[in-house]
């Protein structure tokens, strides 16, 4: 409502209020500051959900790396080993695996070497990235660009049961390889050659030994039957 004042002249005036002094001013003035702010909140939430969402994009894409490179380290597997296929030293190694296989299936290998013996030329090729202990490596042995030989060191498993001399002495001649390996578990080192018609595997074991320190011992297999033992330290 306007207020009524007498003027100079004596003459009765009506003065309107400033209009911030109104009322509907100061109701207007709370709506749109209280819209000014939801918006700059918003706008806040908005940036902060995607952040979230970028961060826990980068966190998955981080968790499916690292689970790809556990899957695949680029070391060669004991699986991919045991598949290496040999030849007959005596037939060429004709049939087993090519060195241009090996190498583009492992990489090209650590190192090599060369021998002649009666006429014969073989080639020892060593990879070490390979998964296992502590210097694994495998050495494959080619004659004509064809493995016919094989060996897998460094290789350490962890066995449940310890392997004491007793049971040592008390293996025969003629145990099967496969019944020795379901028993016993695989072997820390392996050597396997195909020579005239006679496959022979020489298997050590170096963990889950009874005995000294360095207790170990080794079996050898011809035509995957047991054929020879030795033993070292063992109780």
């Amino acid at each position: 409502m306007a207020k009524k004042v007498i003027g100079a002249d004596g003459k009765q005036y009506k003065v309107k209020k400033p209009f911030y002094k109104r009322i509907w001013f100061w109701v207007l003035a709370i709506i749109i500051i209280a819209a000014i702010g939801g918006a700059m909140g918003g706008g806040k939430d908005d940036k902060k959900d995607g952040s979230t969402a970028k961060s826990s994009q980068t966190s998955r894409k981080s968790a499916s790396s690292s689970v790809s490179s556990k899957k695949d380290d680029g070391k060669i597997t004991r699986a991919q080993f045991d598949a290496i296929k040999l030849g007959d030293l005596m037939q060429g190694a004709e049939g087993g695996a090519t060195l241009d296989q090996l190498k583009q299936e492992f990489g090209e290998p650590s190192s090599s070497s060369s021998d002649t013996t009666n006429d014969v030329k073989t080639d020892l090729l060593t990879w070490d990235n390979v998964q296992g202990g502590f210097g694994a490596n495998i050495i494959v042995s080619f004659t004509n660009g064809k493995a016919f030989g094989k060996n897998l060191t460094g290789f350490k498993l962890s066995r449940k049961q310890k392997i004491d001399l007793a049971t040592f002495n008390s293996w025969q001649n003629g145990m099967k390889y496969a019944d020795f390996t379901a028993k016993y578990g695989q072997p820390d080192y392996y050597d396997e050659s195909l020579i005239g018609g006679s496959k022979t595997v020489t298997a050590g074991y170096t963990s889950g030994v009874k005995g000294d320190f360095g207790a170990t011992f080794n079996v050898t297999f011809t035509n995957d039957a047991l054929s020879g033992k030795t033993q070292s330290n063992m109780k």
